[in-house]
């Protein structure tokens, strides 16, 4: 049976279920593909061959039997690199850790396997997961599938590339700073930044690290709505340190219209300038979401001085991201900051470095601050079922890998601007825990463009039913030129 392999996970494991192929043969078709476009793109960067078609082999003997593990019996899948996996290396592209072999699966990897998965491949990641690119010294860099001259996002860049090009069914990323939402957008594929602490960082870690980290989420990314809530549903739930003591309880979303949904639409913020000919295919969007019966409210957002959210996502930021930073690395981005001589830039960077060594009691005022404004979005969502954001500032920018990413600019109607003056987008919803999709919804100048769909705490089911009904009723994933 041809499988379209830039269909539909949903759609594979039907033909597994009903036998129409096999997993060794899903399994040879994919890696087929993997030869035939990861040698221009580079998103796949370590692979168990052997091991996964030997995996699939046996998957077939028990579905021969009767058997299934689970609901991705047979289905091949690829992982960020920075996820442990027995017998793969996670470098996080430091070149210092390119023999640290964990002894361990991390829980979503723990996860995907016990559900039937075969995880065949890793996929490439920046320099300590810190960049809206994919490149370093170890694995070198990512290209976008929809123009090799740009980047396709980061961290979780190589994830995003791999789902767009047709090489890997479903993705496992990690986001602090839009690290799943950014390369979603970018290359026109789904992700979800789930509700802080819902899905486990346990294995997504540094090595010897198993504390929480403030911020940070694992979620998945798909093709597809529908794959992004099936991955949703097996990443989900309480990791080893916890679930001896409380279960995650994300409610269920039954809506499937979006004649159901209530939804504000914020086009934009003086924090951070959005590429306008964006913003137009998100107000196009807004109009296609109200052609279809969902109730649509513009320029309502939380009530908020974004410009002190935006400081306070930064500084917290800085705290979370601090662990085994050294007080020489952060004085050399302050002296690079210096010769900059650019506002904007201090203004992202100042109060991020600021956050890096602050006192714990510093930290506990931000924190009951958080928490304000936490109750404010939850005010907010009482009212509201979608918060409808941009993703970013533009689409996909063409690679720049000189110097360190606080000095980089990119080009805004126009105007250079800051890269990372972008991380308002991230820190507007991620600071306060708040789940949110992303999805494609158009295009600029040729390149993919995504929709951020924020929801209220704990809400995910309600951003995923959002998204499905947007992938039913309006638009989708497409695949980018050449890999259809």
């Amino acid at each position: 049976m041809d499988i379209d392999l830039t269909g539909t996970a949903h759609t594979a494991l039907a033909a597994l279920r009903e036998k129409k192929v096999s997993a060794a043969e899903l399994l040879s078709m994919q890696l087929q593909r993997v030869d035939a476009f990861n040698p221009a793109l580079n998103a796949i960067i370590w692979q168990d061959r052997e091991g996964a078609m030997a995996q699939a082999r046996q998957l077939d003997q028990e579905l021969a039997n009767g058997n299934a593990r689970g609901p991705l019996h047979g289905l091949p899948v690829t992982v960020k690199e920075s996820f442990d996996m027995v017998g793969s290396p996670s470098t996080w592209g430091v070149p210092d850790w390119k023999e640290n072999f964990p002894k361990r699966d991390s829980e979503v990897v723990e996860r995907l396997k016990n559900a039937g998965a075969i995880v065949f491949g890793k996929t490439n990641v920046p320099l300590k997961l810190a960049e809206w690119q994919s490149f370093n010294k170890i694995y070198g860099a990512t290209n976008n599938p929809w123009d090799i001259s740009r980047t396709p996002g980061g961290s979780s860049g190589g994830a995003a590339a791999a789902l767009a090009s047709g090489m890997t069914m479903l993705e496992a990323g990690s986001d602090i700073g839009s690290s799943i939402r950014n390369p979603a957008h970018y290359c026109g594929v789904f992700g979800l930044k789930p509700t802080w602490n819902v899905v486990p960082l346990q294995g997504q870690l540094a090595p010897g690290m198993y504390g929480d980290i403030d911020i940070a989420v694992t979620g998945p990314m798909a093709r597809s709505a529908i794959d992004l809530e099936l991955a949703f549903n097996i990443h989900v739930g309480a990791d080893r340190f916890l679930r001896t003591g409380w279960a995650v309880d994300c409610p269920p979303d039954t809506r499937t219209r979006l004649s159901d949904f209530k939804i504000a639409v914020k086009l934009g913020d003086p924090a951070c300038p959005v590429e306008q000919a964006y913003l137009d295919e998100l107000s196009k969007f807004a109009d296609a979401l109200e052609n279809a019966g969902a109730t649509i409210i513009r320029d309502q957002e939380p009530d908020l001085d974004t410009e002190k959210h935006f400081d306070l996502y930064l500084k917290l930021l800085g705290a979370a991201l601090s662990v085994g930073v050294e007080e020489r690395t952060v004085q050399a981005q302050r002296d690079v900051l210096k010769t900059l001589q650019n506002p904007l830039a201090e203004r992202v960077s100042k109060p991020r470095l600021d956050g890096t060594f602050m006192r714990h009691c510093d930290w506990l005022v931000l924190d009951n601050e958080r928490r304000l404004a936490r109750m404010k979005f939850d005010t907010f969502f009482e009212d509201f079922d979608i918060l409808l954001a941009p993703v970013c500032a533009s689409q996909a920018f063409p690679h720049d890998q000189k110097g360190m990413r606080l000095a980089r600019q990119i080009e805004v109607n126009g105007r250079q601007q800051p890269e990372i003056l972008q991380l308002f987008w991230s820190g507007y919803s991620g600071v306060v825990g708040v789940p949110s999709s992303v999805g494609p919804m158009g295009q600029v100048n040729g390149l993919p463009v995504g929709y951020q769909a924020i929801a209220g705490y704990g809400r995910d089911r309600t951003a995923l039913a959002f998204s499905k009904a947007v992938e039913n009723e309006i638009c989708g994933f497409v695949p980018p030129p050449g890999f259809q």
